[in-house]
């Protein structure tokens, strides 16, 4: 199949993950951390027959490897805090303050000079990202609370994760590496159990369930997005910031608003617009 339709893919199923953890989150599991410890091993179930077939071995360096482990385990905690407290087209969107994390680590780090017209970029990001915050009471304060920070923790540690990633890839094969960064991140979860082990004897197939379809839609998604950035990484960038898990909560507000979420068209408007203006400035930011 041609690149773009893999990238279509990855982002369809980004989509169907997103939405189907909001939902888990909201109406089967409560406890966030019950939800990470079962996700991590829905994962890891997942990744291990597919690293099993590509003779997935031991790494040939381990530091990388922990490191991006460590990261993988912050973002997902992060993440399953943030898809419980933030809307999904309020969350989904804080992803595009990718740009400014980047170019705040290329500063930082590694002394990297930034043009003017990139820092025009990087204001219309952060002011397009507080647009998406807005809520009925169209308070700009809305940004600016906890849950958000949460959030945009979550996107920092998600940039770590995929620059570690990329760098144990170099020494390692990729399912050498997504194999063990996957199983680590599952033992790094396991001292967590204390804080839902009661709640281990009342699982049932209505919590596995969403939770094993979270990770065939994570495999799936991740698997077509790196078919479509071995045939081209521009244009399949630009198909997977398409926002479908936006799409979809704006089809359950109209349909099913007591599922997910349910605010004023006004309100959506605002919010799909600021994110195609993100998703633009991010786009030019990274050029």
């Amino acid at each position: 199949m041609p690149f773009y339709v893999y990238a279509w893919i990855g982002a369809i199923f980004g989509g169907f993950f997103v939405i189907t953890a909001k939902l888990t989150s909201k109406h089967v599991i409560s406890n966030p951390w019950l939800f990470n410890f079962l996700l991590s091993l829905a994962v890891l179930l997942f990744t291990l027959p597919p690293a099993i077939y590509y003779h997935a071995v031991i790494p040939n360096n381990w530091t990388m490897i922990i490191i991006a482990a460590i990261f993988l385990t912050l973002t997902n905690i992060f993440y399953i805090f943030s898809n419980k407290s933030l809307d999904v087209s309020v969350f989904m969107p804080l992803y595009n303050f990718k740009s400014i994390f980047a170019v705040l680590i290329g500063i930082i780090f590694f002394r990297e000079n930034i043009a003017v017209n990139k820092l025009f970029f990087v204001g219309v990001i952060f002011i397009a990202g507080i647009l998406t915050s807005l809520d009925e009471k169209f308070s700009l304060k809305s940004f600016f609370k906890v849950t958000i920070a949460v959030g945009l923790a979550t996107v920092f540690f998600n940039i770590l994760l995929n620059a570690f990633t990329k760098t144990a890839m170099l020494s390692n094969s990729l399912w050498t590496a997504t194999l063990w960064i996957t199983m680590l991140n599952f033992i790094f979860v396991l001292p967590t159990m204390p804080l839902f082990k009661n709640e281990i004897n009342k699982l049932s197939f209505s919590h596995i369930i969403p939770v094993g379809l979270m990770g065939l839609f994570d495999a799936i998604g991740i698997l077509a997005s790196n078919k479509a950035y071995q045939g081209n990484l521009g244009i399949s960038s630009l198909i997977m910031n398409t926002p479908f898990s936006m799409i979809f909560a704006f089809l359950f507000s109209i349909f099913a608003p007591k599922l997910l979420e349910k605010h004023t068209l006004k309100i959506y408007a605002i919010r799909f617009v600021s994110t195609a203006t993100m998703i633009y400035a991010a786009i030019q930011l990274s050029r």
